[in-house]
């Protein structure tokens, strides 16, 4: 099949720095792949950590409206973002939760003392990873990383393929390789 040349060298260019630009991203993928098929293989101690403080200036009144220094002591403490925070009131406790790559905190805040109680538990870098691979418990910096990298694979892939085209000798097997691969997709969902 014949392919325009500037099409054809566009293609080529594009096909390079996709490549380069993924390299290191679809290692991280292929490897944190392995770590969530098989979990077994990485099995890291959870690492537990009690919390408990005064939170300053604190009023029963207040309920769950802190102040800027009150969100800044709370973040110190529990290591995490203050927007991270689910936070429940029931009248006399505030009950907070936060889920993060690789762990999560919770805890709750005394009304009437101000005396907040928490634990963090962090479940390891192998944990960290595979929340990362899955986009869970991430920010929105992880989230536009995850749509650049996508959208950076649909080019390579598609320039890829503008690349072979031309070349006839290599174009019918990877054609055959592309439909045996949806086979063995096809029959390794159908099976599980």
């Amino acid at each position: 099949m014949k392919v325009n040349k500037t099409l054809w060298r566009w293609s080529r260019l594009l096909h390079i720095y996709a490549a380069i630009a993924l390299l290191l991203l679809l290692l991280f993928f292929a490897f944190t792949g392995i770590t969530l098929n098989h979990p077994s293989w990485f099995v890291g101690e959870a690492q537990e950590q009690e919390i408990e403080f005064q939170l300053d200036a604190y009023k029963a009144e207040q309920g769950a409206q802190f102040s800027p220094n009150q969100i800044g002591q709370i973040e110190q403490a529990l290591g995490l973002n203050f927007s991270q925070l689910k936070i429940e009131d029931d009248g006399e406790v505030l009950f907070f939760d936060a889920q993060m790559p690789g762990g999560f905190a919770s805890g709750e805040l005394e009304l009437e003392s101000g005396l907040v109680t928490a634990s963090r538990s962090d479940f390891g870098v192998w944990a960290w990873m595979n929340d990362l691979h899955k986009g869970r418990h991430t920010g929105l910096a992880w989230k536009l990383l995850l749509d650049v990298s996508s959208v950076l694979i649909l080019l390579f892939s598609i320039s890829g393929l503008i690349l072979l085209l031309p070349n006839r000798r290599y174009l019918k097997p990877a054609v055959y390789l592309g439909f045996l691969t949806a086979a063995v997709c096809t029959v390794a969902l159908v099976a599980s």
